[in-house]
């Protein structure tokens, strides 16, 4: 049985959509939630669910976004954030990042295991040279490592994804500078592969199935993560719309 994780499309901005798992031994992973009994008919599936499988996740829908910021997930694991300011978006709130900013997720074991990663994101500036990379997010590409790169490479883009031994690169003409854009980042079957806008952009065989867990120098987002929270670079110059790590593929990949 397949399950949908949808995104709704429209003039380059991705809504997040109410989806239910059609039967009740759905899996977790992507799967999302259904809404509580009293809810309205059209509100919105969670967008950090309350599952197991879910190892980390940041909504950055709080009205304003404290520091430090709680953590949504399973691992109730809080980021430090630096020069970070929320604003409004398409899907409710978003974190906006600047030449000085910075997220960061302290090392914690409750993170492991990782199997898939997704993200919303809108990059405002390109990196300053050609082959130059901005950061998503990053554990400083330690195995099992979590990490997820923006490269510009003229006229197109590379998406660079790593999961525990495996870091891999797809190069897209997709990436529109000030759009919104989401990825999906899984490891199944020993495979690595990447979704952009829901568009498989391809596997890579490898070393993905031992799984990506945060690693001493923790993890930080919108930054390259140089041993931990100081030293980053690489920043990421736009916004940042959610953040979820899987502890398992996202059931709506038939494999």
């Amino acid at each position: 049985m397949r399950y949908v994780v949808a995104l709704a499309v429209v003039a380059g901005c991705h809504f997040r959509t109410h989806e239910v798992a059609s039967t009740a031994d759905a899996p977790g992973g992507l799967a999302m939630v259904d809404a509580p009994a009293d809810a309205p008919a059209d509100a919105p599936a969670a967008f950090c669910p309350s599952d197991a499988h879910l190892r980390l996740c940041f909504s950055f829908d709080q009205p304003s976004l404290p520091d430090p910021l709680p953590e949504e997930g399973s691992a109730t694991l809080p980021a430090q954030l630096t020069n970070v300011t929320r604003i409004a978006s398409p899907m409710g709130g978003a974190a906006l990042l600047g030449a000085t900013s910075e997220i960061y997720v302290p090392m914690d074991a409750a993170v492991s295991g990782i199997l898939a990663t997704e993200i919303w994101f809108r990059l405002d500036t390109d990196a300053p040279a050609n082959f130059a990379r901005s950061t998503l997010f990053d554990s400083n590409i330690i195995p099992p490592n979590i990490s997820s790169f923006v490269y510009r490479n003229d006229p197109d883009h590379d998406i660079h994804c790593g999961i525990g031994s495996q870091s891999e690169s797809w190069t897209t003409s997709a990436v529109t500078l000030g759009a919104w854009h989401h990825g999906l980042c899984v490891c199944a079957n020993g495979n690595l592969s990447y979704y952009l806008d829901g568009i498989d952009l391809g596997d890579r065989p490898g070393t993905c199935g031992t799984a990506g867990a945060l690693v001493a120098d923790g993890l930080t987002i919108g930054a390259n993560n140089n041993g931990g929270a100081t030293g980053i670079n690489e920043l990421w110059i736009g916004a940042i719309d959610g953040v979820r790590f899987w502890d398992q593929p996202p059931a709506a990949i038939p494999r």
